[in-house]
């Protein structure tokens, strides 16, 4: 090994004996004084919160500020912890520093005043050493409103070694605060209801005075999602401990339907006095079904009828049409009143003979049912291949018509001769020549039919002699 590397290690162990030195001073300096947990307790929260007849819940944060920082000296050999800092520190039993300590926190019950509760979870942390912080929720409540109004709260907090030991306690004082003297409880007695859109339902209402004097109480109504509500007191005296029950009135929407809509109504109640103290409850409609409007009604009413009449009448005329195409159906011959009435006689006399009866007529109605809708179907078949031959023949004829005016459209186009686009003076030479072309043609014609009529004067001339 090198001089510089031995005049390393020997640097490093002096800087930890000279470090651990002054830890284990302080544990030692701290022994003959009387020992303290060497925590700091915080509330965890800029605001303190007012504290009711429930459990209200306080973040606080705990600094741990012990002396031994176990997590800086867990990893060294144990020929420094428990051989030379025993030599030198003489202290006999070192162990109990040499690990996590634990600390539990109660309240001192001689700072709790009348009428106040309070409780630490959790009460116990299990492993902690100093530069570590934890978290804790001290809980408080107050029963009696009459009670001591601010009160500050000592929490006991008891350090306890590795071995389990009593190390030292600190106490931490908390200021606590309650809710104002006037305190009124808001309870719904049926929280939810369902009904259908467009309707009154009705919520009652519990209001308790828990205030310690008499006050008057003013409510406002918060609706959400289309209702309207109505309370049936608009103010309300209360003795201390009185308890009254009012009605809520919410009317749900119109709407023409609604599968199941959530509406939540919130009730505020707070004093005349104190309008910035504000206590509240909510209830919940839940809207579900169908409504169809009066004057929607009135309006529908005749068009419906109408399509009845319509729908039956036109039942009547098509019954009246297959009549004369295909008949009567025929009849089912228990209703007619000779069988009927003979059929009563029968049940009477022989009931199994009623049955066989009965089955027979049955079987001949079925069968003549049967048949009636067979030669019906024979009929139609045969009226829809006559509509169709029909059909073919109307559409051979206007096959043969199109290809005839397609024959005389293609004569007329090959005998036109097609126009070019061409300049105005070129298409005005081109008519004249057409109209020279036409008018010696025409000449050629009439030469020709005298030539024609000449000859056949020549022809009777011959003739006649």
């Amino acid at each position: 090994m090198t001089t510089i590397k031995q005049k390393t290690i020997v640097l490093y162990i002096s800087l930890l004996l000279v470090f651990s030195s002054s830890i284990f001073s302080q544990i030692v300096s701290g022994q003959e004084e009387q020992q303290t947990a060497e925590i700091a307790l915080r509330i965890d929260d800029a605001k303190i919160p007012n504290i009711a007849k429930n459990w209200t819940a306080i973040p606080l944060a705990v600094d741990d500020n012990f002396g031994l920082d176990w997590n800086a000296f867990k990893d060294l050999p144990k020929i420094f912890t428990h051989v030379l800092w025993r030599i030198m520190f003489g202290i006999p039993d070192i162990e109990r520093y040499l690990g996590y300590t634990s600390i539990l926190f109660e309240p001192d019950e001689d700072s709790v005043p009348e009428g106040w509760f309070v409780k630490i979870e959790p009460s116990t942390i299990s492993e902690t050493t100093a530069n570590m912080s934890h978290n804790i929720t001290m809980y408080a409540q107050v029963n009696e409103l009459a009670a001591k109004y601010n009160p500050t709260i000592r929490i006991k907090c008891i350090r306890f070694d590795v071995l389990g030991d009593l190390y030292g306690i600190t106490y931490a004082t908390i200021p606590l605060k309650a809710v104002s003297l006037n305190y009124v409880f808001v309870n719904a007695l049926e929280p939810s209801k369902k009904t259908a859109p467009k309707t009154l339902v009705y919520f009652p209402i519990e209001i308790i005075n828990q205030g310690e004097y008499l006050d008057t109480y003013n409510f406002e109504i918060k609706d959400n999602d289309g209702t309207y509500s109505l309370i049936s007191h608009q103010a309300l005296v209360l003795n201390p401990g009185e308890k009254k029950t009012v009605e809520l009135g919410v009317l749900t929407p119109e709407v023409f339907f609604d599968a199941g809509t959530p509406r939540r109504i919130d009730i505020v109640v707070y004093p005349i006095g104190s309008p910035g103290e504000k206590f509240e409850t909510s209830v919940i409609v839940i809207t579900e079904g169908f409504y169809i409007s009066p004057l929607v009604g009135l309006i529908l009413a005749p068009i419906i009828i109408l399509l009845i009449m319509i729908y039956f009448i036109f039942l009547y005329l098509k019954q009246k049409r297959d009549r004369k195409l295909y008949g009567k159906p025929p009849v089912k011959p228990w209703i007619l009143p000779e069988k009927k009435q003979y059929l009563k006689e029968l049940i009477k006399k022989d009931e199994e003979k009623y049955k066989k009866e009965m089955e027979k007529l049955k079987d001949e109605y079925n069968s003549a049912l049967e048949s009636y809708k067979q030669k019906r179907t024979e009929k139609k078949q045969k009226k829809r291949k006559n509509k169709q031959k029909a059909e073919s023949k109307e559409k051979q004829k206007e096959s043969k018509e199109n290809k005839l005016t397609s024959f005389f459209k293609k004569s007329e186009k090959k005998e036109e001769k097609p126009i070019k686009k061409e300049e105005p003076e070129r298409i005005k030479t081109e008519e004249q020549d057409i109209q020279q072309k036409s008018e010696e043609d025409q000449h050629k014609k009439d030469e020709a039919l005298l030539r024609i009529k000449r000859e056949q004067e020549k022809q009777r001339r011959k003739i006649k002699k």
